[in-house]
């Protein structure tokens, strides 16, 4: 099963819509960290020289709350992912976002142990626990 998570013995076992919803979160990591970026040069608001409200710093704040969401998330990620020793990064991280076996130099146990802490800390991270 592809989003298999392990029941017995599993100490980081999150219930089954936690864990589709923070494995989902971590697969839009590439379009989030994107965004981030296309965020961070907010275009220029067309104004006519006349006073209409504040339209424009309305969409600005929009804007800036809608990256500093996405900051968040994406640095609850990062952060997570550095609990992870660098040798099963790739492993997992391949895993989770390609579907892709873990390598072959460590056991698969070894490496579905790192992807259960790795996808429990974003959770936690993500206040989902």
């Amino acid at each position: 099963m592809r989003d298999y998570q392990r029941r017995k013995n599993n100490k980081y076992y999150l219930p089954k819509s936690v864990y589709h919803r923070t494995l989902w979160v971590i697969r839009d990591y590439e379009r989030m960290k994107e965004e981030v970026e296309s965020l961070v040069e907010i275009s220029g608001v067309n104004t006519d020289g006349m006073p209409r409200g504040n339209e424009a710093s309305d969409q600005v704040y929009r804007m800036v709350i809608k990256r500093c969401d996405l900051l968040k998330d994406v640095n609850v990620i990062d952060m997570a992912l550095e609990l992870i020793p660098e040798e099963y990064r790739v492993g997992v991280w391949n895993n989770i976002q390609h579907n892709k076996a873990y390598p072959t130099y460590a056991a698969v146990r070894t490496f579905a142990m790192y992807k259960a802490i790795f996808i429990h800390s974003v959770a936690k991270g993500l206040n989902y626990v």
